[in-house]
């Protein structure tokens, strides 16, 4: 009877302790553009469709991810992106183009419709997360395609450095919150420097 006794209480807590964890509120997190709009968008602008944007798989997932050490990472518990990642970061490179270009005529990756596209970006994300030091890097191999022929007319490899805020393996509550929305603003803050690269690129060009 005592073994049983310790049984039931042993599942008892471990269900209590269960039950504690999923009472935990999720926070989740989106990343922003930060290129404002500088005057009115232009009908007859320049035709660009945006992606696909691809990422490394351990990025391809719910949970924030950022890198602890050389080879070891951390993926977060209670800190998660509001959505599919991918489609998060091409919507951005989207907005901030259109704002940089000042155009209206932005297709997004995969594109249905008979829309001009005079360029096409594709996008290869090598890293994009926090560093043990704060600092969030994203290195990325991006293209300029022209979608009526397949021709690439301009290859980068492309890499940003922005600070965050250093994440304790330890942090927990708004610290976290606090913590974890520093890096996502941080690569926003990546993907504007990338977008104003691609923007000049187009502009160089078209002669712009």
């Amino acid at each position: 009877m005592r073994s049983l006794s310790a049984f039931v209480l042993a599942v008892s807590f471990a269900l209590a302790m269960l039950s504690g964890c999923s009472n935990k509120a999720t926070r989740t997190y989106v990343l922003t553009a930060d290129v404002e709009q500088s005057g009115a968008a232009s009908p007859q602008g320049i035709p660009i469709g945006v992606g696909p944007v691809t990422l490394p798989k351990y990025l391809d997932r719910l949970q924030m991810v950022t890198r602890s050490g050389g080879n070891s990472l951390n993926q977060a518990d209670l800190d998660q992106w509001g959505g599919d990642l991918s489609d998060n970061i091409t919507r951005v490179l989207a907005i901030n183009l259109a704002n940089l270009l000042k155009t209206d005529r932005v297709s997004l990756y995969p594109w249905t419709d008979r829309a001009p596209i005079d360029y096409q970006v594709a996008v290869t994300i090598v890293n994009f997360e926090q560093e043990p030091d704060g600092t969030v890097m994203l290195d990325a191999f991006w293209s300029l395609v022209n979608p009526s022929d397949g021709k690439v007319l301009v290859m980068r490899r492309s890499t940003y450095r922005e600070t965050g805020a250093p994440i304790a393996a330890t942090n927990t509550g708004d610290t976290a919150a606090h913590s974890y929305d520093a890096v996502a603003a941080a690569m926003s803050r990546d993907l504007e420097a990338l977008s104003r690269d691609v923007a000049n690129e187009i502009k160089t060009r078209r002669g712009a």
